[in-house]
């Protein structure tokens, strides 16, 4: 298409990082505004953090600012000597049990593994061969409706639900043909 401009951006990995985890303080932060409660800073000091005995960081302070130095957290100059470090430069258990006492959230455990252990799903050549996509059955009602497989297959988007794509031509001639639906060459 004339018309179209497609652009290519690129960015390093610790900037998106930066910006993924900013974006999350700042959902966390929005959510408690509108839930009408004193919002939290986005910079904080060294004493503040510890004031905060978030897991992840050292008790002190002063082992708190010696872990920023080390670790180049993102830092801002305040009034007289201070120094504030932002949220998104905390370590990940100490940023993500920072968002739990936003949303306030149960403290999270040490070890919480346990909580999420979920069935191993089965392996997709277990699923491709015994499971039918779920795009066949509005498909085979609309060339009911249609008579005319052609007409079906337009109107098949707007009959699929959300989280169902729509295959590919080729894909689905493979499909229909797999499950004797119509015949191959």
């Amino acid at each position: 298409m004339a018309d179209r401009l497609d652009l290519t951006v690129s960015v390093p990995a610790d900037e998106w990082a930066y910006m993924q985890r900013r974006l999350a303080w700042f959902e966390a932060l929005l959510l408690r505004i509108v839930r009408d409660r004193a919002a939290f800073p986005e910079w904080h000091d060294a004493g503040q953090l510890a004031d905060l005995r978030l897991p992840g960081l050292p008790a002190s302070r002063s082992a708190i600012a010696q872990k920023a130095s080390r670790e180049g957290w993102t830092r801002r100059a305040a009034k007289g000597r201070r120094v504030l470090f932002h949220v998104s430069s905390l370590p990940a258990r100490a940023f993500d049990a920072l968002i739990a006492r936003i949303l306030d959230l149960p403290e999270l455990e040490a070890e919480t593994d346990a909580l999420f252990t979920l069935p191993t799903p089965p392996a997709p050549e277990v699923l491709a061969e015994n499971a039918t996509p779920a795009w066949v059955l509005p498909l085979m009602r609309l060339i009911r409706q249609e008579g005319d497989l052609a007409k079906a297959w337009r109107a098949l988007p707007d009959h699929l639900p959300e989280h169902v794509p729509l295959p590919d031509v080729e894909d689905a001639a493979k499909m229909l043909v797999k499950l004797k639906l119509i015949k191959g060459h």
